[in-house]
């Protein structure tokens, strides 16, 4: 991106940013035909690469003036540079969600503090996007919890803007610690939502995919579900009862193999899909694992049908738990391998 000093552009008289121009401000940025007057030594204090580039301002022989200040060209847009010069002066405001209908600030103030290296305000932006693209399993459901309504179903948008917005965000800044659970969410859509783009909000043009990053998502989804699938036919399907079952002494035999055929109605239930079609959710391997648990713990739902019938004992029900769990956090450490990601310090919570 370029930025410069001198004559102000000869694109028409420009016009002053009503809200954003300080009467005692001692410098001039110019964003096509919007001026802001803002003070040179906050700027500085915050960028090193705007504290450069003023000092250029005094050594140009052709300096340019607005309302007798220096004037500093800037190639960004006015918008952008109106959210950055507001977060600089008055902090992040408190209201700023995140959600899908501030991601034109936040994406605007996430480009500009990476291209002028104001690395606190990077921080701060990545760390809020980091509770809804974590780089730790329990970060992950812990925003989930939060993306179901109060009648059991998954409504994460507008709550959260769309994983593509937040997938070509991310490497636009070279935050790659957001990537892999962002594949990951896209992954769960249908392959032709995916291909489809999102719009990205109101009055903008809709947003694709680059090719490579279409692949990494389609091709971590054939990752993620070949895992689901070798766990099933490994650890589920047939799955013998524990060797401290409360059944193992029984005479008779459907009562000795109570258990088993406990799991084996889970694993019914599995391939049937039941929990993503009930849950607004098509293809989700995590959600998948932990709900062959839920299964066999959650209280049957007066009026609707027993999906499990059966219930393991406890005992059967601990030693798989403890197998979901290890699996789980495995398929989590995978993710960046299986979207082609490198991440520094994946799995441990944002620094």
């Amino acid at each position: 991106m370029h930025c410069g000093v001198g004559q102000p552009r000869k694109s028409g008289n420009p016009i002053k940013h009503p809200s954003l121009s300080f009467d005692d401000g001692n410098l001039a940025l110019l964003c096509g035909d919007t001026y802001f007057l803002v003070h040179q030594g906050l700027l500085c204090r915050h960028s090193e690469v705007l504290d450069s580039l003023t000092c250029k301002l005094h050594n140009d022989e052709h300096l340019g003036l607005i309302e007798g200040r220096p004037v500093l060209n800037l190639d960004d847009s006015s918008q952008d540079i109106a959210y950055l010069i507001e977060a600089l002066y008055d902090g992040l405001r408190d209201s700023l969600c995140y959600d899908h209908s501030d991601m034109p600030a936040v994406s605007g103030l996430l480009r500009l503090s990476t291209k002028y290296q104001m690395r606190h305000l990077r921080h701060q932006l990545l760390r809020s996007l980091s509770t809804m693209w974590p780089t730790t399993l329990v970060q992950w459901e812990n925003r989930e919890s939060s993306a179901v309504n109060s009648s059991g179903v998954y409504t994460p948008r507008p709550k959260m803007p769309h994983p593509l917005t937040i997938i070509n965000l991310a490497r636009e800044v070279d935050a790659l610690e957001l990537l892999p659970s962002a594949y990951y969410d896209l992954s769960r859509y249908l392959p032709s939502q995916t291909t489809l783009g999102s719009t990205f909000a109101e009055g903008y043009s809709p947003e694709l995919l680059p090719h490579d990053d279409l692949v990494n998502t389609l091709r971590g989804r054939e990752y993620a579900a070949r895992f689901f699938s070798t766990f099933i036919v490994n650890h589920l399907e047939g799955r013998k009862s524990s060797q401290l079952c409360s059944y193992r002494n029984e005479q008779k035999p459907n009562k000795r193999r109570r258990c088993q055929m406990a799991f084996e109605q889970v694993t019914f239930e599995i391939l049937r899909g039941v929990s993503g079609f009930t849950c607004n959710r098509n293809s989700d391997p995590l959600l998948a694992l932990w709900d062959t648990i839920a299964m066999q713990t959650r209280e049957d739902v007066p009026g609707q049908e027993n999906r499990t019938g059966l219930r393991a004992c406890d005992m059967c029900r601990f030693e798989y738990n403890v197998l979901v769990g290890s699996a789980r956090a495995e398929f989590w450490s995978k993710l960046p391998e299986w979207f082609g990601v490198t991440v520094a310090n994946w799995d441990q919570p944002f620094a």
